[in-house]
């Protein structure tokens, strides 16, 4: 069954997701809203129609965010393809008997939001760039430079020897990772492991951890394993290894153009593999 589902995102950044009514499978739990595509119908159609239908909104702009595939206890295969709305007209309202909540980005966290839509949680909580910084003091430089609007998550081989440098990139919105930590990151830190990792941590946990990885088998067993997301470094996997990757229904990044609305508007465009954001990774540190 193919899915589509939008991302609102407010002017405090809070999300709007919506709790399904009594008398629907799953009643009472929340999520993002959308439907099914109907028959012949493009994704970006398909999504404005289910805004209109059930917020009342006209959708303007819109930008693939990333693609899901999720199984069903059923074992019916749902592929939700979800787009960030970056523009509509008019203010949502309930046409479908559905409560609606702008909620935190991290408080999507402890919503009871449902299983399918846990990949498009992750992917709304991390930035929309990684770059990896080979000597963690340089971070500094990050906080003195021109102003970003960006927000940003960096990969450091340890922390920076200021503690109050994660703290201020933090509150810019940015995120901070160290690269196969010897021991559990201070609370606030992520973390990203090079090889194969065990990831376990306490439910509805807030740090978020990845993993390198360069193959779909890679992919496939960090899904496996527990990893949050992936990050594809150079060199680039072809497109099949990449199909692979994208097929693991996690949040990946990586050094290839990310899709415009305008080419992803045809039936079938938008399930081509397609990262949810930027990555920038060289031995020497990066540069966006």
């Amino acid at each position: 069954m193919y899915v589509v589902a939008g991302v609102l995102l407010d002017a405090h950044g809070r999300v709007l997701i919506a709790q399904r009514p009594p008398g629907k499978e799953l009643a009472g739990r929340w999520e993002l809203p959308g439907g099914k595509l109907e028959a012949g119908e493009a994704p970006r159609a398909g999504l404005a129609r289910e805004l209109r239908e059930e917020l009342g909104i006209e959708l303007k702009s819109a930008r693939p965010l990333i693609l899901v595939r999720h199984a069903r206890p059923d074992g019916e295969e749902l592929l939700i393809d979800c787009w960030r709305v970056e523009a509509w007209h008019g203010e949502p309202v309930a046409h479908d008997r559905q409560r609606l909540r702008w909620c935190e980005r991290e408080a999507l966290v402890d919503a009871d939001i449902l299983e399918a839509d846990r990949a498009i949680v992750t992917a709304l909580r991390l930035p929309p760039a990684f770059v990896h910084v080979a000597d963690p003091e340089t971070l500094v430089e990050r906080l003195s430079g021109a102003p970003r609007h960006e927000r940003t998550a960096f990969v450091v081989p340890a922390l920076p020897s200021d503690a109050g440098i994660v703290r201020r990139l933090r509150e810019h919105g940015d995120a901070v990772f160290v690269l196969d930590p010897h021991a559990p990151p201070p609370p606030g830190v992520g973390s990203v492991y090079s090889t194969a990792h065990r990831f376990e941590r306490a439910p509805h946990s807030y740090v978020l951890a990845g993993r390198l990885v360069h193959s779909a088998g890679d992919a496939i067993a960090a899904a496996q394993s527990g990893a949050d997301f992936l990050l594809v470094p150079e060199p680039m996997p072809g497109p099949v290894e990449l199909a692979g990757i994208a097929a693991a229904s996690l949040p990946y990044y990586a050094d290839v153009p990310e899709p415009d609305e305008a080419g992803a508007t045809a039936v079938g465009a938008s399930t081509a593999p397609r990262p949810t954001g930027r990555l920038a990774w060289q031995p020497g540190g990066l540069r966006l």
